[in-house]
């Protein structure tokens, strides 16, 4: 029997979405280098990092009023998966070794895998604006 299945993720993740206003957005962005050491510090996280730099990335432009194209669903969803993995008690309890981040893990990539589209596009715009940026530099 499994203990936290896909199934269980996409409703945290359509829970919090649903749920999901501008102060959450706000928060997660306060949580950025929590969040960050822990995926950082965590063998099951640790391979999401660029990722998570990229979701991070996409709701500080969101904030900032940079980037406005995405969703507000899928906002909501990356906020919901970020915040997600300060939780102590979730669904898997962090302290239990190796198995405690196994959850944040399924979240996280359960998030990514549902916003996929929206953070392609997202990563293309952002190329193309650098490009431009870049081109513009004497």
């Amino acid at each position: 029997m499994k203990i936290f299945s896909e199934r269980r993720a996409r409703k945290i993740l359509d829970d919090g979405a649903e749920k999901a206003d501008e102060q959450q957005l706000q928060a997660t962005l306060q949580q950025r280098q929590r969040i960050l050491e822990k995926v950082l510090n965590s063998p099951s996280l640790a391979p999401y990092l660029s990722q998570v730099r990229t979701l991070f990335n996409l709701i500080q432009d969101y904030v900032r009023g940079d980037y406005r194209e995405t969703p507000w669903w899928s906002l909501g969803a990356v906020a919901t998966a970020l915040g997600y993995i300060l939780m102590p008690l979730d669904a898997i309890p962090d302290f239990i070794p190796i198995a405690g981040f196994l959850d944040d893990a399924l979240v996280l990539k359960i998030c990514l895998d549902m916003v996929a589209r929206d953070l392609e596009q997202y990563r293309l715009t952002r190329n193309s604006k650098e490009a431009d940026t870049t081109e513009q530099q004497p």
